[in-house]
């Protein structure tokens, strides 16, 4: 299948440069967090020595005059989806992969758009052009991004039949790996896509482990993994300004009651029932936004209940600052207005263990880190051959 990466570099930069005129030709570094741990999310080409993935404090230390923003993920989400729309006015097939980076099935549009090259241009089109983009053309995904990373701002490249001839002299960095495997490789001396293509599969694995065959099949060009379009989630979204900036919380409690009524009232929604809340406001004389997001037990269908619901998450709340607006976004909605219990207690355990990765998945965003064990070579001598740890399914 032919596939087109369609590539804004350095996206968060860009967006916060839209946003921010004053902030070009700064060392500008974007974190972000994970847990008490502060990453490198992007930087600008005058941060030197910085890349993506880096920790905060090496970060620092190689570039000390960095100015540091808390990276606005809504924000460049907002950004990312709104190209994704786009490109999806070209191509039924639009697969969103890492932010700024989308996958676009080519076959069978070639004639419509009178040849590959007016195709091209189109998909260059779809995105604003003070964004850059680059285009990738392939028969894999990641020959795709490589050919998309290597074209210069507003133009396309087409990765040749040779793939791995293609390949061989570029860096490793561009593996989608961990930074800590990134490192390793450098270490070992293997500095190419071409060095890691000539070793065996085994060694890499002893290294990489889980992403060592991966990396490699990359490395020799073959990329089989299928291109999957994303699916648009059905979302309600009301917003409100505050007269005056406000820290009281009452009135943010009334601000989330108003909503909540307003959308509660749309017909998209009406006699349907929501699984996620999230309330999201500007802070006065601050950047990032304050979020908080809502995951509910059970799918609710009405104002009342989501907001006693919400309230009482809310009661130990201290707000950062005062309050400018608030949007509220409930996603996750469904139809269904009652649960079917078994006689059966095997299966009332089943769906009960359902219902708790549906709020588990409404509560954090994502596939909840879950897993089981399960038999394999029980027989086996070797205790770390008898069971496997997998993602849990119930």
């Amino acid at each position: 299948m032919k596939i087109a990466c369609v590539l804004i570099t350095h996206l968060p930069l860009k967006a916060e440069l839209r946003r921010h005129p004053e902030l070009v030709g700064r060392p500008v570094v974007i974190t972000e967090s994970y847990g008490s741990k502060q990453v490198v999310l992007d930087s600008a080409p005058e941060a030197r020595g910085v890349i993506a993935g880096m920790p905060l404090q090496e970060a620092v230390s190689r570039c000390k005059d960095t100015l540091l923003l808390q990276a606005d993920e809504p924000y460049y989400d907002s950004v990312f989806d709104e190209m994704a729309v786009s490109l999806e006015g070209r191509s039924p097939l639009v697969e969103k992969a890492q932010l700024g980076c989308a996958y676009v099935g080519l076959d069978g549009l070639e004639a419509m758009y009178d040849g590959e090259a007016r195709l091209i241009t189109s998909l260059l089109q779809a995105v604003p052009h003070q964004f850059n983009p680059r285009v990738g053309v392939a028969l894999g995904k990641f020959p795709a991004y490589v050919a998309a990373v290597t074209s210069s701002g507003g133009r396309a490249t087409k990765v040749p039949e040779d793939v791995a001839g293609f390949l061989k002299e570029l860096s490793v960095d561009l593996l989608p790996l961990s930074w800590d495997n990134k490192t390793r490789l450098h270490r070992f001396g293997l500095h190419t896509l071409g060095q890691l293509a000539a070793l065996s599969v085994g060694s890499l694995q002893a290294q990489l482990r889980s992403e060592g065959r991966r990396a490699w099949e990359l490395a020799s060009g073959v990329d089989p993994s299928p291109l999957v379009p994303c699916r648009r989630e059905e979302v309600v979204t009301e917003f409100l300004t505050f007269p005056s900036p406000t820290i009281t919380r009452d009135a943010v409690l009334t601000a989330m009651e108003i909503l909540l009524a307003r959308a509660f009232t749309r017909p998209e929604i009406s006699g349907k029932y929501v699984r996620t809340a999230v309330i999201e406001s500007r802070l006065a004389g601050q950047k990032p936004p304050w979020i908080r997001r809502f995951g509910f037990k059970e799918a609710l269908g009405s104002k009342e209940r989501a907001i006693f619901a919400m309230k009482s998450r809310l009661g130990a709340v201290l707000l950062p600052g005062p309050l400018e607006d608030m949007k509220l976004t409930l996603s996750g909605i469904t139809g269904e207005s009652g649960i079917q219990s078994s006689l059966f207690s095997d299966v009332r355990k089943r769906e009960q263990l359902r219902e708790m990765m549906r709020q588990l998945q409404a509560l954090l965003g994502c596939k909840p880190p879950i897993y089981q064990m399960k038999d394999v070579e029980p027989w086996s001598r070797i205790p770390e051959r008898r069971q496997a740890l997998v993602p849990f399914d119930p």
